[in-house]
């Protein structure tokens, strides 16, 4: 049995949704703060496990370093 390969959504309103969390996602990283975005990613995904939020909260840390040129 194969893996579904994944394909892009074909709902113009999900691509519009899909787009805005990006946009905000990117300005949490260039202005807001840890506590902004665990509220965020927890609005898109309440049911988030605890190691895959970790992982995400690394990668914010990670990523606000770089942006802000905190390295």
């Amino acid at each position: 049995m194969t893996k579904p390969r994944w394909k892009p959504p074909t709902d113009p309103g999900e691509q519009r949704r899909r787009r805005e969390r990006e946009r905000e996602l990117a300005e949490i990283v260039e202005y807001g703060t840890e506590e902004d975005f665990v509220a965020a990613v927890k609005c898109y995904n309440p049911q988030i496990g605890s190691e895959e939020l970790r992982d995400l909260i690394m990668r914010f840390r990670a990523a606000v370093r770089e942006k802000r040129g905190l390295l």
